[in-house]
């Protein structure tokens, strides 16, 4: 019964492993995400109505307003990290990410910024001459009718960067064991005609 009782348990461990759930006293993880992600919205919420104070016609301000509304789209995602959204851990960076998701969407988004509002250092007529070489010069003006929502983005492709490992926990391997019998505690199921087959042959010996 304690065998049985030991492999109940195992396969419990193993079954809430593959599901990944886990019971905490202070809430679930659909709780814990829940509130996080409030959070979330309330900060980036937040964000956004501070970038409006700003006067965007003047060039310092614009600038200042971008960075806060990626700073908002950064919070939002940070969010379901935190909530628990990838495994419950301590946050990595995560390299491939990083260059393959995050820096093309800086330099795409950076771009039509930079190509579509002056910085004050005569970046805006290089980096519209590169789009106008490129052929994307009507692309970048139409996306540019959107600068907030570009900036939101690249904050929000930059919190993607981060990961979890999630924690360590230490698996159970159930091992089969095999049973050896004792030879006397093995019966003799002999049935009646074996026996008979067994005295026809001692009589045939003899």
């Amino acid at each position: 019964m304690f065998g049985f009782r030991r492999r109940r348990d195992v396969d419990t461990d193993v079954a809430d492993d593959r599901t990944g759930t886990t019971d905490r006293a202070w809430g679930g993880p659909p709780l814990v995400r829940g509130v996080f992600t409030l959070l979330g919205v309330l900060v980036a919420g937040f964000l956004i109505w501070l970038a409006a104070q700003f006067d965007l016609g003047d060039t310092a301000e614009f600038w200042a307003a971008m960075g806060i509304l990626a700073g908002g789209g950064f919070a939002l995602g940070f969010s379901q990290l935190l909530g628990g959204w990838t495994k419950w851990g301590v946050p990595t960076m995560s390299p491939g990410v990083f260059l393959l998701g995050f820096l093309p969407a800086l330099i795409l988004g950076g771009g039509i910024l930079l190509a579509t509002r002056e910085t004050g250092q005569g970046t805006q007529d290089t980096v519209a001459g590169w789009a106008s070489d490129l052929g994307i010069e009507g692309f970048v003006r139409d996306m540019s009718l959107f600068q907030g929502v570009i900036a939101f983005a690249i904050g929000l492709v930059f919190s993607f960067v981060f990961d979890t490992a999630g924690p360590r926990r230490e698996h159970v391997v159930a091992h089969e064991r095999e049973t050896v019998v004792a030879d006397e505690d093995v019966g003799d199921y002999r049935t009646p005609r074996d026996e008979e087959v067994v005295r026809e042959e001692t009589r045939t010996v003899k």
